[in-house]
């Protein structure tokens, strides 16, 4: 039998009563709650973990990391002691020896799609490493529902401005009077389907340089000293960066990609902004 005692809580000025066999079933109900809650939340994680180690497997067995399209994507080399990417920059890669072990760069890639957002989803490794994602997807067949919602907004909005179709190597020829200028300067031309080749998108690689000695200028950049860049810029901004223009060639050579290849190539470029 259960005593019945009742204490007495002023509210508004009035005495309610409240009995402890509420108050006690009130809280276990609220404690039951919780768990509930936690335990669908840590159900749900536990899903989500199993689905990116069932992927890890399937990716393993399919020996995905061997692939030709996963070293080119990660800028692997073959030498004497392994692999190793020619980039340098330690936020290009997801796991601490992913310069040189491209299974381990592999996985660590499937489990940093399943991260929850945090902050700005653009830096989200399936917005950031929008070509990995997408190729992933295509050879794993990657469920998007079962993966943290991610709106890439600014990749979106670049995909749309380039709006990528063909592709040529530019060749500008050097100007005489520019020493910088003997080897030429190589571009990729991004084409849309605008009838103007000026509204189409250039794709340069170049290195920052702040030095104004004429010697360092060129012993640094002989002997690979500055760092560079990737950047895509519309073509007619490029072109008004030579000056001479008048004075030098344009040679124009048409790559044999199809349109998709070509989107895989913005793609990647992508991956590659501020690396």
């Amino acid at each position: 039998m259960f005593i019945l005692l009742r204490y007495n809580f002023r509210r508004y000025g009035q005495k309610i009563s409240v009995s402890p066999l509420f108050l006690a079933t009130f809280l276990l109900l609220i404690f039951a709650y919780k768990g509930f809650a936690a335990d669908s939340g840590g159900s749900q994680a536990d899903l989500k973990s199993d689905y990116a180690e069932e992927l890890i497997r399937s990716a393993c067995e399919k020996k995905l990391y061997e692939e030709r399209y996963w070293q080119v994507l990660l800028h692997y080399r073959k030498n004497l002691s392994g692999w190793e990417s020619l980039i340098d920059d330690p936020r290009f890669f997801l796991s601490q020896d992913g310069k040189s072990n491209p299974q381990s760069e592999l996985e660590a890639t499937i489990r940093a799609f399943f991260r929850e957002n945090i902050g700005n989803e653009e830096e989200h490794p399936i917005c950031r490493f929008i070509a990995r994602y997408e190729w992933l997807k295509e050879k794993l067949g990657i469920d998007a529902s079962k993966l943290p919602k991610s709106e890439c907004e600014k990749f979106d909005q670049v995909i749309k401005e380039v709006h990528p179709e063909s592709a040529s190597i530019v060749f500008p020829t050097y100007y005489m009077n520019s020493p910088a200028s003997m080897f030429g300067h190589t571009l990729i031309n991004i084409e849309t389907g605008q009838k103007s080749k000026l509204l189409s998108h250039a794709v340069n690689y170049a290195a920052i340089t702040d030095e104004t000695n004429g010697l360092f200028f060129a012993v640094k950049g002989l002997f690979g000293f500055y760092k560079g860049y990737y950047s895509i810029l519309p073509y007619y901004q490029k072109i008004q960066e030579y000056s001479d223009i008048s004075q030098r060639d344009i040679w124009e050579y048409p790559l044999n990609l199809t349109r998709a290849e070509v989107r895989k190539l913005v793609l990647h470029l992508w991956e590659l902004q501020k690396i």
